[in-house]
């Protein structure tokens, strides 16, 4: 059976009840509540120019865990080529345009007609709809867009004009949702493209068994044209907690909005004996600085909360305490090796309180020298020092 919405309520029925092709409703409009409950429930539109509105609940659905996607040996070719530039969110009207030109396979016309196009563009002004544009050349030749909500991102179409380029787009989302720590990447329909990158069909139910968990609360929703810095912050002097909360505080003010935090770890200091253990804390921040800027800000906050160098003991060798330090441990999936830079921190695989803290946050992301993920590393990591979950007294 399917049903007929009402015009002026946004809610949808039980998707569990969609006929066997998948179609569960039909009328209503493409207002962007109506859209987002939408999603939430597993439901999308999809309809042809002249068609009534049309939602449709897949069955089987096609899903990404991130951790699964496969990049081949050519594609990794072709990201280090670095001969495509990839950009978030500065076309996303001419993506969905570019979609609907594309012809596709045993389909007749395009789904994504002007009235989707200005829906989902109103999507994107409210921060709920993202695009990934690959160009060469300065010319736009390929990309995907979809809708972001809690820690899930609905993809919606893909096109490329030159080969590869849409892959190129899917591998920096991949990259993307890997870095904000979603738990998957939706694309509907299956399809031998999608199944070759590694999303897979499963049952409608356990879809939405996958949906249940979701905060739809905790979105970002804002505009994703920026980059993504990794940043470990602590110290072992001074009032540590009330340090790092002035850390994070001066971070979001001049480097990028810090999306996501891990709780706090404690640990006795590493490589040398101290009055106080440190405490530390990963952050993921989106900024619009480069990785050198990050840097060169970074230093500027550790000095601004007390943080004097050197603080290695010159006669020893080894380091010292200090209020504040600030690392970076990865700039997007940047390789760098400079006097100045090196990312991914050179030794942040040997260390079990770098680790520990980017597990509950990034545990999926892969090292772009190591190709392991967090948790990976963090099973295989030599170090054998405790760390600690930090609950203050305060919190009890």
């Amino acid at each position: 059976m399917f049903f007929q919405l009402d015009d002026t309520e946004p809610y949808f029925p039980d998707p569990n009840l969609a006929q066997d092709d998948g179609l569960i409703a039909i009328g209503g409009d493409l207002s962007p509540q109506r859209l987002v409950n939408a999603y939430a429930s597993g439901i999308f539109p999809w309809y042809n120019e002249g068609e009534p509105l049309l939602w449709w609940s897949l069955d089987p659905r096609m899903i990404l865990f991130p951790d699964d996607f496969r990049c081949s040996k050519s594609l990794q070719r072709t990201l280090l080529s670095h001969k495509f530039e990839v950009r978030i969110d500065t076309a996303f009207r001419q993506v969905m345009e570019s979609c609907g030109r594309t012809p596709r396979p045993d389909q007749d016309g395009t789904w994504i007609t002007q009235e989707m196009i200005e829906a989902y563009v109103r999507l994107h002004e409210l921060g709920l709809a993202h695009s990934f544009e690959t160009y060469k050349d300065g010319e736009l030749v390929g990309g995907l867009y979809g809708v972001s909500l809690g820690d899930l991102f609905f993809g919606e179409s893909m096109f490329h004009t030159v080969t590869d380029a849409s892959k190129v787009a899917f591998a920096r989302l991949v990259e993307y949702c890997n870095l904000h720590g979603f738990r998957l990447i939706d694309a509907q329909q299956p399809t031998e493209h999608l199944a070759s990158l590694g999303a897979k069909p499963i049952p409608r139910k356990d879809y939405l068994a996958l949906l249940e968990p979701t905060d739809w609360s905790h979105t970002l929703q804002h505009s994703w044209n920026h980059n993504t810095v990794v940043l470990l912050i602590g110290g072992n002097q001074g009032d540590r907690q009330q340090l790092i909360s002035a850390a994070t505080d001066l971070i979001g003010e001049r480097i990028g909005e810090v999306s996501l935090t891990s709780p706090l770890y404690e640990t006795e200091p590493w490589g040398f004996e101290a009055e106080q253990n440190f405490l530390n804390q990963a952050l993921v921040v989106d900024t619009l600085l480069s990785a050198e800027e990050v840097l060169h800000t970074a230093l500027y906050i550790e000095h601004q909360l007390g943080r004097r160098r050197p603080f290695i003991d010159p006669e020893h060798k080894h380091y010292l305490s200090r209020p504040m330090d600030i690392d970076l441990i990865f700039y997007n999936s940047l390789v760098c090796d400079t006097p100045e830079l090196q990312l991914p921190h050179p030794r942040m695989h040997l260390r079990r309180f770098v680790l520990q803290p980017l597990a509950d946050i990034i545990p999926n992301f892969r090292h772009p020298k190591l190709h392991k993920s967090i948790l990976q590393l963090l099973a295989e990591c030599p170090d054998t020092q405790k760390v600690m979950q930090f609950h203050s007294t305060s919190d009890m």
